[in-house]
């Protein structure tokens, strides 16, 4: 099965950048005898990234989304990579955002999660070891699955700089998690972070007639002490993606990701990702997006293989 995805995705890259390298010379193509031409706009949203475009004042946008993650390898701090425990989590999400002023808009995003993970170990001494041997206190095991509502998060989006002429655009995205959700004890697994985070992130989204890009930059930080983060002191995040509305219903997707994430003792874990799918506008108002994320790299963490449905409705 890895073997089968990772061909595809040579495959899909392969022919979508030899594609998108047709593009870039493309003329728009008459539709009759006249001077109209047929040009496809692309659709700046991305599969995971955020792009730099909010929504207009007085609409709303609503996602609904699945996704399923599964893991059964993990990459060790040296790189090597070992088999892990069977991992699984179906995540069943709300995104609504809603435009408040030209260039701002504000998200809400909530959920619920199904989890299961056979690796898990709720250490119940708070890491405490025996002095003698290292180990530690803890000799419970699990538990093992679990579900439960997700953390809240709240957002912004304020579009501070925009060129129409040469469809750029650059966005400020804070947001900032707060842990309302179903957390994990010595009885079952909870989706909860645990503790609030402030992410501040930075996107930019440029579009070359049919083709548009995005790029993110941001950082989550920890608004709690080390202590109640599991020493987690945050996460460097960055993506790039692109994609190309090749017919009126069909827009090829793919995005690279990267993620770091920092500890107290340590460097902490790292992982690349790669994105690929399929933005699919129905109408003016509904499209469907679907894809697959696969880490293909890291270093502290697990290996997972993502698959993510969408349909998005604007009101």
């Amino acid at each position: 099965m890895k073997i089968l995805v990772r061909s595809f995705a040579i495959i899909f890259l392969s022919g979508f950048c030899s594609y998108l390298a047709g593009a870039a010379v493309e003329t728009p193509a008459a539709v009759d005898s006249g001077s109209q031409t047929a040009i496809l706009e692309p659709e700046p949203a991305k599969l995971i990234l955020v792009d730099a475009t909010p929504v207009d004042p007085g609409h709303v946008e609503l996602n609904l989304s699945y996704s399923i993650a599964g893991a059964a390898k993990q990459w060790q701090t040296s790189g090597n990579r070992s088999e892990r425990k069977h991992y699984r989590m179906h995540s069943f999400d709300s995104v609504t955002n809603i435009g408040i002023l030209d260039g701002l808009d504000i998200g809400l995003t909530q959920g619920i999660a199904i989890l299961r993970d056979k690796e898990n170990n709720y250490d119940e001494t708070g890491g405490a070891v025996d002095p003698d041997t290292g180990e530690s206190l803890d000799e419970t095991d699990g538990p093992h699955k679990g579900h439960g509502r997700s953390d809240l998060i709240v957002n912004a989006r304020w579009r501070f700089y925009q060129n129409r002429d040469q469809c750029l655009r650059f966005a400020y995205v804070p947001s900032i998690l707060i842990p309302t959700g179903r957390r994990s004890n010595f009885d079952h697994l909870g989706p909860s972070q645990g503790y609030p985070s402030l992410t501040n992130t930075f996107a930019v989204t440029k579009d070359f007639s049919r083709v548009t890009t995005s790029a993110n930059a941001g950082y989550a930080m920890p608004l709690e002490r080390m202590d109640d983060t599991g020493n987690s002191a945050g996460a460097l995040n960055l993506g790039w993606g692109i994609g190309c509305h090749v017919c009126h219903w069909l827009q090829p997707q793919t995005e690279v990701l990267y993620s770091h994430n920092f500890e107290r003792h340590g460097k902490g874990g790292k992982v690349v990702s790669l994105v690929f799918g399929f933005i699919m506008p129905i109408t003016d108002h509904v499209r469907l997006d679907t894809g697959i994320v696969q880490d293909i790299g890291g270093s502290g963490n697990d290996q997972t293989t993502s698959g993510i449905f969408k349909i998005v409705t604007l009101i």
